[in-house]
Order: C-alpha cells, then structure tokens, then sequence
C-alpha cells in the first residue's frame, strides 16, 4: 500500500474515532463513569496520535479535538483548544526525540497529560474563581477521572500503532 493510501486511511480512522467519541460523550451522554470518575476519551486518543504521527500531526489533532470539546462546553474560554494544542505538540516532540514510543512512555505522557488537565482546569475554573472545593473532590473525583482518563490511552495506543505501521 502506498503512503499516501495509507496516510488517508489512519487519518480518516482517526477522524471517525474522534467524533465517535465526541457525539458519544457530548451528545448521547455516554460516559463510561466508573463511580464518580468519569474520564475524558478525547484526551488519550490526542496524545496517542502525537506519539506515533510527530507534532505537526499532534498539533492538528490536538486543535480540533480542543475546538469540539470547546464547542460542547458551557463557558466561553478555549482552555480545551490551547492545552491539547500545547500538550500534543509537547508529548509529540517529547515521544520523538526524548523517549522511546513504548508503552510505559506513553502511558506516562498520557499520565501526564490527564493530571495537568484536570488540575489546571481545577485551577482556572474554581480557585481563580474563587469556589470552595473540598478535599474530597480531589480524592473522589479529580484523581480517580485523571487516572482513568491517563488508563485509556493504552486501547488507542496499539491502534494507533498498527495506523502507523501501515504508514510506515
């Protein structure tokens, strides 16, 4: 098969994937919550994409997954648009030319990518909005929905993995 054949299918792979996703989560209310954890799907799918395809790919994944989510949520920041930008693009060059594409590696970006969400999103959206959180709202819900989010990368980590194995 041809690359450019091959770069088509992974690419409209994706896409579908990712508005699978999306329509599941945002508009028929799927969550897959395990008690109060309740993971973001989206989040995995963009970081697998910049482990395998490099930051120019991650890039553009992480902008228009950011946009749909933006798009879905209430207030009218681009939190979602900026951070996966800036994350994909960071774990893309991190995956490329500081780690191995392993699996440890790549549940570790997922890690930290799924940590630093939740907590900035803690943080913009109730400490400098000054709302109370207790501390059982991170041991009940921030940590567990960061775990469980970062644990999802691994089914998209060897699916993307056989993508870019027919790419390259």
């Amino acid at each position: 098969m041809n690359k450019r054949k091959a770069f088509f299918i992974s690419l409209l792979t994706n896409c579908l994937l990712g508005a699978i996703i999306f329509l599941a989560r945002y508009s028929w209310g799927i969550t897959l919550a395990l008690g109060q954890a309740v993971p973001i799907l989206l989040i995995p799918l963009a970081v697998s994409i910049a482990i395998f395809f490099g930051e120019g790919v991650g890039l553009a994944a992480g902008l228009f997954i950011g946009i749909f989510m933006d798009s879905a949520a209430s207030d009218a920041t681009c939190f979602n648009t900026l951070f996966l930008s800036i994350g994909c693009v960071a774990c893309g060059v991190m995956a490329f030319r500081f780690l191995n594409r392993n699996l440890k590696a790549a549940i570790c970006l997922s890690a930290g990518m799924s940590f630093a969400y939740y907590l900035l999103r803690y943080v913009i959206f109730y400490a400098f909005r000054g709302i109370e959180v207790t501390y059982e709202y991170f041991v009940v819900n921030l940590i567990p929905s960061a775990v469980y989010t970062a644990l999802w990368l691994i089914p998209f980590y060897f699916l993307e993995k056989k993508l870019v194995n027919l790419y390259h």
